[in-house]
């Protein structure tokens, strides 16, 4: 599974790399690919996704990977992205950069070992009281787009800070304990416009 995984990650890249030059006044479709670097959804991330509104709104579906070697198991996951962009995007020098992007996010962890209700038969009413497999999350980010540069106008280069509804609830009730730290993850990635 790992080796499709990498597989179709490199697929991907190639087949978004531009075949030709671009010139400034190209428009692109709505649609997108991502590939992103960890940010709740694995170690790596791949996703495809559209963009409504004069681009104010993006909307994402990914697929992620987190190995062994580092989560402990092989973990596979799945997200639903949505993103608002409420700024116009501030020009610096050949860039466009969009400060503020927030959003929402709904992931899910594939696995017998993970739930979205409870099992009644391996552990007490309220023993979790969240589900393992299903989390909402928060993110705040910006975004980097290559749009007066040539040959790289396609390219954007975002970042993202999420957290969990769960680590929220949980810090809110026990500040002490868990410190921004704890309940933060960043994300890094690159957008493509096809």
């Amino acid at each position: 599974m790992e080796r499709i995984f990498v597989i179709a990650l490199i697929s991907l890249l190639l087949l978004l790399s531009p075949q030709a030059v671009y010139s400034q006044d190209m428009s692109f479709s709505p649609y997108h690919a991502k590939v992103q670097y960890a940010g709740s959804i694995g170690f790596a991330s791949v996703g495809i996704g559209r963009s409504f509104f004069d681009e104010k709104l993006e909307t994402d579906l990914f697929v992620g990977y987190l190995p062994e070697s580092i989560g402990g198991d092989h973990i596979w996951t799945a997200a639903l992205k949505a993103t608002a962009i409420p700024f116009k995007a501030i020009l610096v020098r050949s860039l466009d950069w969009q400060p503020l992007r927030a959003g929402l996010q709904l992931g899910y962890t594939f696995g017998e070992e993970y739930f979205i209700v409870e099992p009644r038969d391996k552990y007490e009413k309220g023993y979790y009281g969240f589900p393992t497999a299903l989390h909402l999350y928060l993110h705040l980010g910006g975004q980097l787009d290559f749009a007066r540069v040539e040959k790289l106008q396609r390219f954007g280069l975002y970042y993202e800070l999420n957290t969990s509804a769960e680590y929220l609830i949980s810090y809110i009730q026990n500040p002490k304990y868990l410190s921004p730290g704890k309940i933060f993850n960043l994300a890094l990635g690159v957008r493509v416009r096809l």
